[in-house]
């Protein structure tokens, strides 16, 4: 197992009123030239296929997985994991030749437009959407 497997074991075998959450590491969207931009999307997109596989086979039962989606509109990339009626979404919007970054999702409640603080805050941000799967939706500090 992964050490990623291994944190979805923890996360669905824990009290989800007990003690702290995953928390993903976030930053203000800041914008960027649109080849890295593409390129950030495009691994960030690429890791959370192999994260929501890894998630997948930790999660026995085959009606309670986690499901990702891309979406492709004029001007933006952008993908989507989904698990029991929660989402976040991370995208990259495209205008003059920048790109900027934006992460939304169930909880999220950042004023200011907020990206990933790198691809491997996708971990937590998965992790966070399973432990409060189960948990009443309330505010959640990023």
């Amino acid at each position: 197992m992964t050490p990623f497997m291994l944190s979805v074991a923890e996360i669905l075998g824990r009290d989800p009123r007990a003690g702290e959450l995953p928390v993903p590491g976030t930053r203000p969207s800041e914008p960027t030239s649109a080849g890295a931009g593409a390129d950030r999307q495009v691994a960030v997109r690429a890791l959370a296929e192999q994260l929501v596989c890894e998630a997948n086979a930790v999660l026995t039962q085959a009606d309670d997985h986690l499901a990702l989606t891309d979406e492709l509109s004029l001007g933006e990339l952008a993908f989507s994991v989904h698990y029991r009626g929660r989402s976040a979404r991370v995208s990259t919007r495209f205008a003059d030749g920048t790109a900027y970054g934006r992460l939304i999702g169930d909880g999220l409640t950042d004023t200011e437009p907020r990206e990933l603080d790198g691809p491997e805050a996708l971990t937590g941000l998965l992790l966070r959407l399973l432990a409060e799967s189960d948990v009443p939706r309330r505010p959640v500090t990023v």
